[in-house]
Order: C-alpha cells, then structure tokens, then sequence
C-alpha cells in the first residue's frame, strides 16, 4: 500500500525522493466487486481546488459556509474565459468538431490546463506549499493564453518559491520533451527577471499573506545566482500510461515493482536531455502522474467544472 496524502484518498505516492515523485491513482471494487481505478475521487479532488487556484486566497479559511457556492461559481467560470478551457469543454463534452479544428490550428491540444490544476493539488497537499498568486495573474485579459509558470507558490516556513510547470501529454516522454523545453526558456537571467517583477507587481495590487515580506524578497534578490537558490522547479508530467490495463489493484506490490522501473527509466531519459546549462544548480523536481486514459480524465473534469459554474 502506498502513502496517501490527499483529502479525497485517491492519489498514492509510489517514488518519495528529493529529485522525483510519482503518483497512481488509487482503485477500489465497484458494487460488482470488480477494481476501477478512481477517476471520480481524482477528479472532485482536483475540482476542490478551483476557487483557490483562481482567485489564490486560501479559500478554505477566509470562505463563509455561506459564500462558498458563489466561490465555486466565480472561480469556475473564470476558467471558462480561457479560450483553450471552453473549447476543450466543447470538444469533450458536446462532441463539437470544430471545436477540435480550433484547438489544433491555435497548437493548443497539449497545453494542458488541466495538469496546471493537478499541479496545484500536488503542491498544497503533498509538498504543503501555498500559492502566492493566482496563474490568472498572468492573463492580460479574459481570452487570452496565460504566461508565465503554471504554479507559483511559497513555503513560507523555509522561504521557498516554487515555480511550476506541467504538461497533460498523450505520452510520457512527449510531456517530458515540452519540459525540458520549458526548462530552457524559462529559467534564465532575462526571463526570471520579467516574472520577478509580475510576481511583486502582482503582490503589491492584492491582500497575501506575508506579502510585505516577499515584496522585499523579490526586491532584494538581483542575482541570478541568488534568485535559483530559492527555487523549487516542480515539472509535472500527466500521461495514459497501461500499468490500469494491467493490474485491477494500483496499489498492489507488482503493480508498484512494475510502475517504479517505468518511472525509473523515464527519470533516466529526462536527466539525458536535460542540457540546461545551469542544470547542477537547479533545483528540479519531477512529478510523473500517469492515468489511465487521457479524454476520460478531461471529459470527467470538464462535467463538474461546466456543472460547477452553473450552481
């Protein structure tokens, strides 16, 4: 059995080390005493933290019982601004082709939104973060692809930023690719500067706890050496991967010797073709998240967001 660490149990910590963490969603018997793997759970966890990925406010202790429906709301249809969110949803659930056509012309099909969520989810509940801004911060206006990482909290305790970012791929080492990809693009001198400077401008326009104190961190760190060595690099990659197919029982011990040499062997691929220049000095951690099939984890998602706006 695996450690489980989410408020729904549905996610099981396979690989725990300092460099790489893997996760399976964890299966139970249906009324028919036949394994599923747990989507459902999967999902209404992730969903959970909509209202505060959107808004990053800690809604679980600032939100009146009360207000919480008007929260889950807002936040959901906040999603549905973003272009590559409504279209998807479309696609998913109405079965509109078009919608598809729009997505491939505009090279959205494996932005993956959705892994931007279940990366905040991983943060929070198994690295104790918490988000220092919204990734809605980022849009310059309803509509409009996000910039910047797809994750930026804090360990407040340890004065650590983690700048995150994921990828939903139909393989494994293609969402491995688009992050190394990012890896290069995006943590170099000019680029941390510019998402330094949104990050504090972000801060100085809303009310975060210790946010003074980051303001004046942000401010005060112009070193670029400076700057990594308070970085945490979480890169998540969410894949359909066949270890579903092949044990009814996640969290069985063939099961788990059969996912950790997939994991290792992936590990083993991204470290090969990371040529980073500052690679010995970043400090990145790999998240490896696979699921069973990648248009039902969507589709499931998009139904109780799209049911979520409409409470």
């Amino acid at each position: 059995m695996g450690q489980i660490f989410d408020k729904k149990n549905a996610i099981l910590i396979r690989v725990n080390e300092s460099d790489l963490a893997s996760f399976l969603v964890d299966s139970d018997i249906n009324d028919s005493g036949d394994y599923e793997w747990q989507i459902k759970e999967l999902a209404e966890a992730i969903i959970n933290v909509v209202p505060e990925y959107v808004f990053a406010n800690h809604m679980g202790g600032s939100v009146q019982q009360t207000d919480m429906v008007e929260a889950l709301r807002d936040s959901a249809k906040a999603i549905y601004k973003v272009k590559e969110y409504d279209l998807m949803r479309r696609y998913c659930v109405e079965k509109d082709q078009s919608a598809i056509a729009e997505l491939q012309k505009g090279g959205y099909k494996n932005r993956g939104e959705f892994g931007e969520l279940l990366l905040h989810l991983l943060l929070r509940e198994y690295k104790g973060t918490i988000p220092l801004i919204s990734k809605v911060y980022f849009k310059d206006s309803p509509g409009v692809p996000a910039h910047g990482f797809d994750a930026v909290h804090v360990t407040p305790d340890k004065q650590i930023l983690w700048l995150g970012e994921s990828k939903l791929y139909g393989d494994a080492k293609g969402g491995l690719k688009e992050l190394l990809k990012d890896l290069d693009k995006h943590f170099k001198k000019d680029y941390l500067n510019e998402q330094f400077s949104i990050i504090k401008k972000n801060l100085e326009n809303h009310s975060i706890p210790q946010r003074d104190e980051w303001v004046d961190r942000l401010s005060k760190c112009n070193k670029l050496s400076d700057k990594i060595k308070m970085i945490n690099i979480p890169m998540l990659c969410v894949y359909p991967d066949d270890i579903y197919n092949k044990f009814a029982d996640t969290a069985d011990s063939q099961a788990f010797t059969y996912h950790e040499k997939t994991i290792r062997d992936l590990k083993k691929y991204f470290d090969n073709n990371n040529n980073h220049p500052l690679k010995s000095k970043l400090n990145v951690i790999l998240f490896m998240f696979p699921i069973k099939d990648k248009m039902e984890f969507v589709t499931e998602l998009h139904k109780r967001l799209w049911h979520m706006q409409n409470l």
